[in-house]
């Protein structure tokens, strides 16, 4: 637990001012939230602008109150913990508390929490689960930018509690369909699902309510829905997977040849392991594959990482292929996957039996050997037999008659 909660909880820190009641009951729904759905024993990182700071007070309180989960602060992107306190969870549970439509806020928590301070491999993972909350009301398009931003560091686990609001959608000029909720309901809950089709892969078009927040003594979710559903089937809906392959020049890896085709013109076909690899995959996944051209910096002895980083922000790219290794990737955006071709050597030594001694007479000769010397003595034993019993010569006969 840092110093900044365990002040807080002490009372060392000033008491927050009297908050509204749309923010009291964001509090109360964000605890809720927190106690029902965020992983019991991993940390929780609560962030807000500094005009948000009572806000954060209050919630840091309640969920203290009620968890033993460690809490980690931020206050406009400055994270409020010391490098030693070891905030290395990055699978844990965030609650973003922003203004209405103030997108740059945002941008400087996500940075804060992405690259203050902290030393990580990879930035969030999927089963981390993110909370973006107000206590005033978000149009269709504002909320729509939220997602979209998050998604651009792939951060698919995450939902957007606001005031309940019936705003004009400025982009598709129709009323975002709140029609199952109550007069009295005052805090909405949305998502949004990737995937969903291939005219709907990574980009957010679409949002979805999930519940309702009831005012009431402690409040409730009115649906009682699951608020962190599973977002991304097996099947992904031939939704396209662009790939930057640089030329490796090898066939174990990724390869480009020059080929004449059937009009006489020259054309480049790509191949390789790694290629044959992806499509087996996107295959299973019922993805499509689509080739983007490679970033002239990242091309093989160079391993400039700025453009290729620029197109995974702007959803141009999303994985990149060509002779890549862990140890190649210095940049924190980068991970590698793990390693499917290796080489190895074998070293073939002679084997050691012991035999008894008295099998050591018959290791002499092989059993062929064997076999044709029993042979060759039984046959020379017939013949000089024979030769004995039936030779007759003149001289014997003389003296067999004398």
């Amino acid at each position: 637990m840092t110093i900044l909660c365990n002040a807080i909880a002490n009372g060392a820190l000033p008491p927050s001012k009297s908050l509204s009641l749309g923010e009291t009951q964001l509090v109360r729904c964000l605890t809720h939230i927190s106690q029902r759905y965020f992983a019991p024993g991993r940390t929780v990182v609560i962030s807000s602008p500094s005009n948000y700071r009572d806000v954060q007070q209050e919630l840091i309180a309640e969920i203290q109150r009620i968890s033993i989960s460690p809490v980690v602060v931020t206050v406009g992107g400055n994270i409020g913990i010391h490098e030693e306190s070891n905030f290395m969870d990055r699978d844990g549970n965030y609650i973003i508390l922003m203004l209405v439509g103030n997108m740059k806020s945002l941008q400087a928590e996500i940075n804060g929490l992405a690259f203050e301070g902290t030393k990580f491999t990879r930035l969030w993972n999927s089963e981390a689960r993110f909370v973006v909350a107000g206590a005033n009301e978000f149009s269709t398009l504002q909320q729509k930018d939220i997602f979209d931003y998050l998604s651009k560091f792939r951060v698919y686990n995450c939902i957007k509690v606001n005031k309940e609001n019936d705003v004009i959608n400025e982009e598709n000029s129709r009323r975002v369909n709140i029609n199952d909720v109550d007069m009295d309901m005052k805090l909405v809950v949305y998502t949004w699902f990737p995937y969903q089709s291939s005219d709907r892969c990574t980009e957010v078009n679409d949002i979805t309510l999930l519940d309702s927040w009831v005012i009431s003594a402690q409040g409730y979710l009115t649906k009682n829905t699951d608020l962190f559903p599973r977002k991304i089937s097996n099947s992904l809906n031939g939704c396209p997977m662009k790939a930057v392959v640089r030329d490796s020049g090898s066939h174990y890896t990724t390869n480009y040849d020059n080929v004449t085709n059937s009009n006489g013109r020259v054309a480049t076909e790509v191949d390789g392991l790694e290629l044959e690899l992806l499509m087996m995959i996107l295959e299973q996944l019922n993805m499509t594959f689509v080739h983007v051209p490679t970033p002239e910096d990242f091309i093989i002895g160079s391993d400039l990482t700025n453009n290729l980083i620029k197109g995974l922000m702007a959803k141009d790219v999303f994985i990149a292929l060509g002779l890549l290794a862990e140890h190649n990737l210095v940049d924190t955006f980068l991970e590698s996957s793990n390693s499917y071709y290796t080489l190895t050597s074998h070293w073939y030594l002679p084997c050691f039996y012991k035999f008894h001694r008295r099998t050591s007479l018959f290791r002499i000769m092989s059993l062929e050997l064997w076999i044709v010397l029993i042979i060759s003595i039984v046959i020379a034993a017939v013949s000089i037999t024979l030769v004995a019993r039936y030779s007759c010569t003149p001289e014997w006969q003389g003296y067999k008659t004398m």
